[in-house]
């Protein structure tokens, strides 16, 4: 089974417009550094108790890391663990949104998607209908994604059909 590893972001946006299931649905297991867990249940919201019951049935999985090293100071904790999780297996797929972790990970030659990749593929798979009005969903809860980035996409040479 492929390793999938996400960051907070994406877990909360998920969460937060009710479409954390479609990772499962995707990936069947998605695991998580202590960090971000910590992270994710930070509030007492809908998202941290949608995420609290994902861990509950077994596959949101938290995994402790080794204390993280070498990281630019610029990127959170949980960003950190995510890609040092990441190091730990041959070939993962992490799922990141922030722009310069994204850039870190391209240094250390992770694979990584975003979440509107995974709604762009939920939707192809029929998983989803609407894509777009799910971006319009978490921009009104606060985390804007491009539209611009959906049409963009398909176009991305990462794809999670090996990862799924």
């Amino acid at each position: 089974m492929a390793v999938i590893i996400s960051d907070t972001g994406p877990l909360l946006a998920l969460a937060g417009v009710g479409q954390l299931s479609l990772l499962q649905i995707l990936f069947q297991q998605v695991l998580i550094p202590t960090a971000v867990w910590q992270e994710c249940q930070a509030q007492s919201d809908g998202a941290a108790l949608a995420l609290a019951q994902a861990q509950q049935q077994g596959w949101l999985v938290v995994k402790t890391v080794a204390a993280p090293q070498d990281f630019p100071v610029c990127l959170g904790n949980g960003e950190q663990e995510a890609m040092q999780l990441a190091a730990e297996y041959p070939t993962p797929l992490l799922i990141m949104d922030d722009r310069l972790a994204r850039r870190e990970a391209l240094q250390r030659r992770l694979t990584f998607v975003g979440t509107v990749k995974i709604l762009w593929v939920a939707q192809q798979r029929g998983v989803i209908t609407d894509a777009v009005s799910v971006l319009d969903t978490m921009a009104a809860n606060g985390y804007y994604l491009s539209r611009q980035l959906l049409e963009q996409a398909s176009q991305t040479a990462t794809d999670i059909d090996g990862y799924n």
